[in-house]
């Protein structure tokens, strides 16, 4: 009697669990990302699902959009928040919000004193990318509006993350291009510096048709309802 007395209460914590799990009350939740949490649309979405559910456990990687879409696809995430509008396969995509993108420079620039900075300024500048992260979108973004026939602008990849690449900006070892979530940051010598015309970086949501993780579906539904109005009026 008391075997089946202690079966019993497992069973019956078992089946409370499952009913939370099914709730989204508990579990675990895989996000891929390459934005800054520092502040935005996605730093705010975190944070109020976090308080929502507070004992569904976050799991954050921060990786580069090739290793997020290959883990999107073995099913090792979740979610993913990506540049642009990724298809992959048995994969939804949807956009969440849009960002404007700045030049970040050392305080001691020649330009650092302007208020607005042309594609042509940053032309001849070293220009610091990440190898990892959004590295490999920021180096498409340069190449796109600074390379011409017979010249390449100067990049130069650096194997570091975000915070250490700013900080090799603010000791003078080049410029790069950051989206305005980075700002929210505070970083010593570095100054930000809008772009014209202006280069906006669209992010979208991407999770696989497959995925029956109840914690996911409320942060699809979250992400639907936080993004567009808020972000409508970060970019006015």
């Amino acid at each position: 009697m008391r075997d089946a007395k202690f079966g019993a209460e497992q069973l019956r914590r078992a089946v409370g669990e499952m009913a939370l799990v099914r709730q989204a009350r508990i579990g675990e939740l895989r996000i891929g990302l390459i934005a800054s949490l520092a502040q935005g649309p996605l730093s705010d979405l975190l944070a109020a699902y976090r308080e929502r559910f507070p004992n569904v456990e976050l799991r954050i990687s921060e990786d580069s959009s090739q290793a997020h879409a290959a883990a999107m696809l073995s099913g090792r995430l979740d979610a993913a928040f990506l540049l642009g509008e990724p298809r992959l396969p048995t994969c939804e995509t949807r956009h969440f919000y849009d960002e404007a993108i700045f030049a970040a420079l050392p305080i001691s620039h020649s330009l650092a004193l302007s208020s607005r900075l042309t594609w042509e300024d940053l032309r001849h500048e070293t220009l610091l990318v990440r190898a990892d992260g959004s590295g490999p979108e920021v180096e498409g973004i340069i190449v796109r509006h600074l390379s011409s026939p017979g010249f390449r602008p100067k990049i130069t990849v650096q194997y570091v993350g975000r915070e250490n690449l700013l900080n090799m900006v603010g000791r003078g070892y080049g410029l790069t291009l950051v989206t305005s979530s980075a700002m929210g940051a505070i970083y010593p010598g570095v100054h930000f510096i809008p772009i014209a015309p202006a280069e906006i970086a669209r992010w979208s949501i991407v999770w696989s048709t497959n995925n029956t993780n109840p914690a996911l579906n409320r942060l699809l539904k979250m992400s639907a309802e936080i993004a567009s109005p808020k972000m409508s009026e970060r970019l006015k």
